[in-house]
């Protein structure tokens, strides 16, 4: 229901049917947006438990492709099919012959075990992350319907105010009181970003040289992770691959050397930008195991990421889930921590189990990339 426009000295008869109709409107909209607050805490809820279901699918898939990995390694380097063959025939009895074939015939079905486990294992990484990404598509489409419904409410306002500009005195009251329910919608979304308070503990802020080290990379690792530019679409995950999700869409390997978006808005989807790697054992500006902001531990095995303390509402991100992209691959990391990261041109800094699930070992090997990323 649509409130006229109408020109500037309308009569106070016509501006108080205006208001009367922009107060029945303004009613609609504050319906229609607790409907929303109350459909978007649910899938909030939701996105957070599919959230941890997809971290613990995530570690057990990490620490199944490393026990594949240490013994497929270990078949190469051993020889240890030829090394079972030679066990076999050398056998000093037909008895001892049946108990060789019984022994390698139980090695090789474990070794076929494990692979298919870790096939499974995959598989089900990657249903829990289809998942989780429908649901944060579906909390977007709420989102962008609920920044609708605030923005009608203002100009529901507006219009009554500029209709009710030669109205009578005692009119202004119920103008105030439009304006008071727009404010508190903006005062219920404020709340919902609350910052997080900073741990007493915290010891991993001072890492500027890490940031200035990976700068120095970036040449390097730039160079061979450049198979194309980041964008803010979101990922295709109909085809993962590699112990992570496919990223389709979001090819994240290209040059950080542009700078990265430093979008602050939680409900922006998903966003290109620079990502730069801190702590553990390779980096020796930040103490190993260290404490974050939140108060988690930072060492070789965390899977945390940093924003920048330029964001103007940086602390809200701790203790959020981020979903991460980067060259076909997709991890889902808990936001504890924050940091200088040059001054905000830098997105996200990579904790050491994070980088290691994209494949790389150390901080000076991940260097500086541009990747895909969205707050869950």
């Amino acid at each position: 229901m649509a409130v006229p426009a109408t020109a500037w000295g309308i009569d106070v008869e016509t501006a108080q049917n205006s208001l009367t109709a922009a107060e029945a409107h303004m009613a609609q909209i504050v319906a229609d947006h607790e409907q929303l607050q109350g459909e978007i805490s649910t899938s909030q809820e939701q996105i957070d438990a599919t959230t941890q279901q997809a971290m613990q699918a995530q570690e057990a898939m990490l620490e199944g492709r490393e026990v594949v990995g240490k013994m497929m390694c270990q078949e190469y380097t051993n020889d240890s099919l030829g090394e079972m063959i030679t066990l076999v025939f050398s056998a000093q009895s037909f008895n001892d012959f049946l108990r060789r074939v019984d022994y390698a015939t139980a090695v090789m079905t474990a070794a076929a075990d494990e692979v298919e486990a870790q096939k499974e294992r995959k598989a089900t990484y990657e249903g829990v992350l289809d998942e989780l990404n429908t649901q944060r598509d579906e909390q977007q489409l709420r989102l962008t319907e609920l920044d609708a419904k605030k923005q009608e409410a203002q100009r529901v306002v507006e219009e009554a105010s500029a209709n009710l500009d030669t109205a009578q005195a005692e009119e202004a009251a119920r103008i105030q009181a439009l304006a008071e329910q727009a404010a508190k919608l903006e005062q219920e979304q404020a709340q919902k970003q609350a910052k997080a308070e900073v741990s007493e503990s915290w010891d991993t802020a001072e890492r500027e040289d890490t940031a200035a080290a990976a700068e120095a990379v970036e040449d390097t690792s730039a160079s061979s992770a450049n198979e194309g530019s980041a964008n803010a679409g979101a990922p295709d995950t109909g085809s993962q691959n590699a112990g992570a999700s496919n990223a389709g869409s979001s090819n994240a390997g290209g040059s950080a050397s542009s700078g990265g978006s430093v979008s602050t808005d939680p409900s922006a989807g998903w966003q290109s930008g620079v990502a730069s790697a801190y702590g553990g054992s390779s980096d020796a500006s930040t103490p190993n195991p260290g404490t974050t902001a939140t108060g988690a531990i930072c060492d070789d095995y965390s899977m945390g990421v940093a924003v920048p303390m330029s964001w103007p509402n940086y602390s809200s991100y701790l203790g959020r889930s981020v979903e991460i992209s980067y060259n076909g691959m997709t991890v889902v990391a808990t936001v504890n921590d924050c940091g200088y990261m040059g001054g905000g041109s830098r997105s996200l800094d990579l904790q050491p189990g994070v980088f290691k699930a994209f494949g790389f070992s150390t901080c000076q090997e991940w260097g500086v990339r541009t990747v895909s990323y969205r707050f869950l």
